[in-house]
């Protein structure tokens, strides 16, 4: 069942000066139409780079740039749509004329027309026909020939009924068309951005009365000093110059994760000059290289990434420097995500409660940023007109494979050091090379978007837990369940290795009674007893009675946590900082509590080695079940919590 977007946006397009609309006046409104985009309908200006794929793309498809001159010589929006890696609908005079997108498997930017751009190319005899009488269907070889790779499929009586493309020397229709209607009709000016801007200068004016008038507002609510999160993208960019328009006396927080391209680390450097502003910097160092031999390869659905070198050192340096609090300003849209469409405008994050965030642009669009960035002539990062869609990590498991393309072509050391590392992770983890070509190691859980890919792929299988296992035994943690038991009394589960030698037992000790657990050891023997179970651990054994709730799971679950977190710290300090008594020091053998503990849990929780690496790789072998991690059970400190740690430390 398709999603549906919390928040959409809406273009507009005047048919008589050929341009988009972003806010109409009331009474103007029934002069401009609404432009059909795929929501959330976030289209923005297509740059340089995107022309000249568009243009190559069109010349592989039909022999010619024909189309492109015809179509496309003026002002184009790209509107992004769901694609297994990267497609937009291509608008230009108010239509949709087709769509750009990445083919993974040919290594290509490929065009397809729309019914309306189909409907303009045969009118005006601009690609290759080919007429069929027989009902078409997709993936049906026409007894037709044709020297382009693409072309329009009419029946006999010259109605417009599909696409065909070259494949293997055949035409193979690649898509069916019902009902095609004519395109919209405008006045066909070639417009510039500079035409769309003259005619969205009052949508620019009222977006940015109403983004100012808010920071006001929630300025003088909340009397903290005032921060602007900076990531070098043109949210956050568009963000920042609201704030420095309206509030005087603004700092810049700009996190380098250790993998920032050149070019965003510059720009940083060029915003806070320009503006004058302090730089505060976050800084993850080597800690994401320094851990991929304890977790492999991050992932779509395995971001322990974001923990260790994102919200640990943003944590760190905003509690040393705003310790009371302070007002975050931050680039977030609606528009970008479901979970931001759904997000209220302002908030608390739980891994830094003490400031409270805010976004001044939660309901632009892109095409009023871009309008708002040119008009103002702000200092935006050159790799958006040079062929990027998004920045941050540039080897970002979000990412599509056309992006992971142009940081290869821009950055190729970079690209290199990424690649390397994944050649090492794909011998461990005895896949083909075409795990790391088609970006397979995106996901770990067999999600839906792996098995599109992947069933693609000749003799290639998804088995998760041959995977899991080699993804721990190959790790610098080399712990993994071998064998479960289990019934109404127990539970048993074989590990490959000893559980706990002699030199974590201290640690295993300080880490137990922090939970308020009772420890006993006897000959080797480990006895956890807490409220509702009893858990033995000996060797590479360890035994769960009873069990036959919930809490039974969830006592043993948390007893592994801590196993894993002395044999594998990952050093990131994040109970450290979050310890509200600062009880806990880390040692070669994890982390150790030093003093009285309160039985918080934070610790535990806010641990990559313990919420990742157990709840995502370790407790799906156990169980079972990849996603046992989104169980209801699963215990968890509420929000509020952090912020009364936060205030009581």
């Amino acid at each position: 069942m398709r999603k549906l977007w919390p928040k959409i946006t809406k273009i507009y397009w005047d048919p008589d000066y050929d341009v988009p609309i972003v806010k109409p006046k009331p009474e103007h409104i029934d002069l401009f139409y609404v432009v059909k985009l795929t929501e959330p309908c976030d289209a923005r200006p297509g740059f340089e780079a995107d022309r000249e794929r568009l243009k190559s793309s069109i010349k592989y498809e039909f022999g010619s740039d024909k189309l492109y001159r015809e179509l496309f010589d003026r002002f184009i929006l790209l509107n992004k749509v769901p694609h297994w890696d990267q497609m937009w609908e291509i608008v230009s005079s108010g239509n949709i004329w087709g769509q750009l997108y990445y083919n993974p498997f040919e290594n290509k930017w490929r065009f397809r027309l729309t019914p309306q751009g189909a409907w303009y190319c045969f009118s005006n005899n601009i690609v290759d026909v080919v007429k069929t009488s027989s009902k078409i269907s997709k993936g049906m070889v026409l007894d037709k020939s044709s020297s382009c790779n693409q072309v329009i499929v009419v029946d006999d009586r010259d109605r417009i009924i599909g696409l065909a493309e070259r494949s293997g020397g055949k035409l193979v229709v690649s898509k069916v068309f019902h009902r095609v209607k004519p395109p919209i009709q405008t006045n066909w000016r070639k417009t510039s951005i500079d035409d769309v801007i003259k005619h969205n200068i009052e949508s620019l004016n009222w977006f940015t009365e109403q983004s100012i008038k808010f920071i006001k507002k929630i300025h003088n609510k909340y009397k903290y000093p005032v921060i602007v999160s900076y990531s070098g993208g043109k949210d956050s960019l568009v963000a920042l110059d609201l704030v420095v328009k309206t509030i005087s006396n603004v700092k810049l927080l700009f996190n380098d994760t250790g993998l920032e391209l050149p070019e965003t680390i510059e720009n940083v450097k060029i915003v806070s000059e320009k503006y004058g502003l302090e730089l505060v910097e976050a800084q993850a160092g080597d800690l994401f290289w320094k851990n991929l031999d304890t977790y492999g390869p991050p992932g779509k659905d395995y971001r322990w990434c974001c923990k260790i070198a994102k919200l640990t050192p943003i944590a760190r340096v905003t509690r040393i420097k705003w310790s009371s609090g302070a007002l975050n300003i931050v680039g977030q849209r609606a528009f970008e995500s479901f979970d931001r469409a759904r997000s209220p405008i302002v908030w608390r994050n739980k891994w830094i409660p003490h400031l409270i965030s805010t976004t001044p642009i939660q309901y632009w669009n892109q095409l009023i940023e871009w309008l708002y960035i040119i008009y103002n002539k702000l200092p935006c990062n050159p790799l958006y007109f040079e062929g990027f869609e998004r920045l941050g990590c540039y080897m970002c498991p979000s990412g599509t494979l056309s992006e992971f393309k142009e940081v290869e072509r821009k950055h190729c050391e970079l690209w290199s050091r990424w690649i390397d590392e994944l050649e090492k992770w794909r011998i461990r983890l005895n896949q083909p090379r075409e795990w790391i070509d088609y970006g397979l190691w995106r996901w770990v859980t067999p999600a839906l978007a792996k098995f599109r890919l992947a069933k693609r792929l000749e003799n290639y299988s998804i088995d998760w837990r041959i995977e899991y296992i080699n993804r721990l035994n190959n790790s610098k943690t080399r712990l993994y369940p071998l064998k479960v038991l289990g019934n109404t009394d127990k539970l048993i589960i074989e590990f490959n290795d000893k559980l706990l030698s002699e030199q974590y037992i201290d640690s295993f000790r300080s880490n137990i009674l922090m939970l308020k657990y009772k420890l006993s050891i006897n000959r080797g023997e480990l006895v956890v007893e807490t409220k509702h179970s009893k858990i033995t651990i000996k060797n590479n054994i360890i035994e769960l009675e009873p069990y036959t709730s919930s809490e039974n799971f969830e006592d043993l679950v948390d007893v592994i946590k801590i196993i894993y977190r002395v044999r594998n710290c990952s050093k990131c300090s994040s109970c450290i900082l979050w310890c509200p008594l600062k009880i806990i020091k880390l040692t070669d053998q994890g982390p150790v509590v030093t003093g009285e503990s309160i039985g918080c849990r934070v610790c535990l929780e806010i641990c990559p080695i313990s919420e990742v690496l157990v709840e995502k790789i370790v407790l799906p072998l156990i169980t079972g079940n990849y996603k046992i991690w989104v169980r209801k059970t699963r215990r968890r400190i509420p929000s509020e919590y952090y912020l009364l740690i936060n205030l009581s430390s």
